[in-house]
């Protein structure tokens, strides 16, 4: 199985997002906006009636290690550190609507990278942000080449068949369950995407190609 980084190219499926109108959504965007310090949009993906699927946009004006910095004094997205959390948040959408509530896609826009999470399960978003957050503070010096150029965009999680050769991936699903595995990287000095291994701390791209020779 060949590897191409392009393949995480516009990886995000095509949205057609709609403006969402439901009880509770000033507070919960306020919630958000407190917690993030960020301006927070949010759409609906859904495709009908029976639930909500959202689309929550954060534009914060940190750059990533200003929030890696916040996040670690638990001054920013601190949510458990306060005793809410968004997996809560969501509950008290569905019980104040009696319909079924989902992230689809969670996306952080910061001054110099936009982190795309995207949707792997039900409430897998909701279930795992704290952990996303604590791997992006873990691994923020490898992230950003040693703090010499930091990724404009990093996608959140990536598939694990794509990177792992067939005969490797065997008892793997098509998609990864976590968030804590493969990241795709997006640098102005690569041409290609570039993934980087959490569970090894390492960029993997020139392992594969020898892989695959």
């Amino acid at each position: 199985m060949s590897f191409d980084p392009k393949d995480f190219e516009n990886n995000l499926p095509s949205r057609k997002s709609k403006k969402v109108s439901f009880n509770g959504l000033s507070t919960f965007i306020n919630t958000l906006e407190k917690h993030f310090f960020s301006t927070i949009s949010v759409h609906n993906n859904s495709s009908n009636d029976e639930q909500i699927n959202l689309v929550i946009e954060l534009n914060c004006d940190l750059t990533l290690m200003d929030m890696v910095i916040h996040s670690s004094k638990q001054a920013w997205g601190s949510f458990n550190h306060c005793k809410y959390s968004l997996a809560e948040e969501i509950n008290l959408l569905e019980e104040v609507n009696d319909v079924f509530f989902d992230v689809d896609e969670f996306s952080i826009n910061l001054k110099d990278t936009s982190i795309i999470i995207d949707k792997i399960y039900n409430k897998s978003i909701s279930d795992q942000l704290d952990d996303i957050f604590l791997n992006l503070e873990k691994h923020y010096l490898h992230l950003s080449k040693g703090n010499v150029e930091v990724p404009y965009e990093i996608f959140v999680a990536v598939f694990e068949e794509r990177i792992i050769p067939t005969n490797l991936s065997m008892m793997h699903n098509n998609k990864t369950h976590s968030y804590t595995s493969y990241w795709a990287l997006y640098f102005e000095s690569e041409k290609d995407a570039v993934i980087y291994d959490l569970d090894n701390a390492k960029f993997i791209y020139e392992d594969l190609y020898m892989l695959n020779e």
